[in-house]
């Protein structure tokens, strides 16, 4: 019922922001919330070509209309981009292009959902609140599903009086913004990067790591493989702050590996056994992205180019984690683990010395 009132709430703004929009347009604005670009894409160099062509014809200033917001919540985590000079800039084009195949690559929707999202358009037109008559609307739909659910392209009338210019991308690229242009910057004026991202747990950190890790080709270190070995786990060390992290060993191993620029290996520490694990052979790679807690230990933030902060608050951490490890686990971090973090955060000033942080707010 949730998703129903979100997609309807969707639909409605839609149209009130662009009462031009026909059936077609409403059938695509559903079917990007479900399939997003509809189709895998494997050639990303033709993908690229035609952002440029299109972003070439943009700046000659070829369309008249002009959006009144950057970007559109279109639900499902989607959103339409708008492809304005003003919000692009300090981005990269290969960047966005990635932004658009990563979205387009990773959504699975299928026809049985798509179809109960068409019934809430039906439903929304048969309530008197989007103005298309039910008879046309059965009659469209009913070719539209002979033809076998196909993308749909915008009506002649949406293009000439909109010219829509976007490309249908996860929101989590918009809330992350600003992380992707400090990359890109460093990108071009570094020879080799290193980014830590800490926060608490439970904060998304291990899934910012991936996000970036879906646009860039980077190597990406977690710290939970550098938690201390038994035998190091003195009380002297764990009542110190932050200690409980082998940042010595991450130092010697990864640091010094990246810093050499050729192949290096590292071992893993799992703590679902309390021993050492596998070992990692690691190709050397301009982008190096650090996540985890501890990864900012006064013995490791100098090396940082970019340093991020995750938070969360206090519910959304417990749900997480106990819907992530389940209630033995969660009492764990309860009364261990996350007073530990937090002592580290606040007495070490962390997040203070982040270039940039976040809030668990989308």
């Amino acid at each position: 019922m949730q998703d129903r009132e979100k997609l309807k709430k969707v639909l409605l703004m839609q149209y009130e922001r662009y009462p031009g929009m026909q059936i077609a347009d409403m059938v695509k604005l559903i079917y990007q919330n479900e399939f997003a670009g509809g189709h895998l894409i494997t050639n990303e160099e033709e993908c690229l070509k035609g952002l440029t062509e299109e972003l070439l014809i943009l700046e000659k200033g070829s369309g008249s209309y002009i959006p009144t917001v950057p970007f559109e919540d279109i639900g499902n985590g989607l959103c339409r981009f708008y492809l304005v000079s003003e919000q692009i800039s300090g981005i990269d084009i290969e960047t966005l292009n990635r932004f658009f195949i990563s979205t387009s690559n990773s959504i699975r929707g299928n026809i049985q959902s798509f179809e109960q999202k068409l019934k809430v358009f039906e439903q929304c037109c048969a309530d008197g609140n989007l103005p298309y008559k039910t008879e046309e609307l059965e009659a469209w739909l009913e070719e539209y599903r002979r033809r076998g659910y196909p993308p749909m392209h915008h009506s002649g009338e949406y293009k000439a009086l909109y010219s829509p210019a976007y490309r249908i991308i996860k929101l989590d690229y918009i809330h992350y913004f600003k992380i992707f242009q400090k990359i890109d910057s460093l990108l071009k004026s570094h020879d080799r990067i290193l980014a830590a991202i800490d926060g608490n747990c439970g904060a998304g950190k291990s899934t910012l790591a991936a996000l970036i890790g879906d646009v860039y080709d980077c190597n990406i270190f977690h710290m939970d493989h550098f938690f201390l070995r038994p035998e190091q786990r003195t009380r002297e060390r764990m009542e110190e702050i932050g200690e409980n992290v082998d940042y010595e060993r991450f130092r010697e191993e990864v640091i010094d590996g990246i810093q050499r620029g050729s192949d290096f290996k590292y071992r893993i520490f799992d703590c679902k056994k309390m021993s050492m694990d596998e070992c990692i052979t690691v190709r050397p790679k301009k982008l190096n992205i650090i996540e985890g807690a501890y990864s900012m230990h006064p013995a490791l933030i100098g090396y940082y180019d970019l340093k991020i902060f995750l938070g969360i608050d206090e519910k959304t951490q417990r749900d997480r984690i106990l819907e992530r490890n389940g209630e033995v686990i969660l009492e764990q971090f309860l009364t261990k683990w996350i007073p530990m973090e937090n002592r580290y955060f606040e007495q070490l000033h962390i997040e203070e010395k982040c270039d940039l942080a976040y809030r668990d707010n989308h």
